[in-house]
């Protein structure tokens, strides 16, 4: 991986992070628990919302043009354990990718630190 600035560029920038994106889904898609949260979405246009969303968030540019975080959740009634298993699952996939540890910590510190406007209150 390169010397970059920031995670963005270190790890390939959108190409990338559209690959990760289809694969986090790909798992989320397999499990029964999860999966009814995307029996009514576009899910093309979501995981472009995803890209650029996690683009953002890593210090890329800004691409994110989707409904704010607790807007776009509220309607699902999003469990706190159900948002850990979707926490984990990008964790996975971002180990399997081979992503550094200190760097998937990161990422996910930026994961948790939406759990508020996701998770039903």
């Amino acid at each position: 991986m390169s010397n970059a600035t920031n995670l963005f560029d270190k790890y390939g920038g959108f190409e990338t992070l559209a690959k990760l994106v289809h694969e986090f889904y790909s798992k989320l898609l397999e499990d029964s628990e999860i999966k009814p949260y995307f029996q009514a979405v576009d899910l093309e246009k979501l995981m472009q919302h995803q890209v650029n969303f996690l683009g953002l968030a890593l210090g890329g540019p800004n691409k994110y043009e989707g409904k704010d975080l607790g807007v776009a959740h509220k309607h699902l009634n999003i469990s706190e354990e159900h948002f850990l298993i979707v926490a984990g699952y990008l964790e996975e996939v971002l180990d399997e990718a081979g992503v550094d540890e200190s760097d998937i910590a990161a990422i996910m510190a930026v994961v948790g630190s939406t759990k508020e406007q996701i998770v039903a209150a």
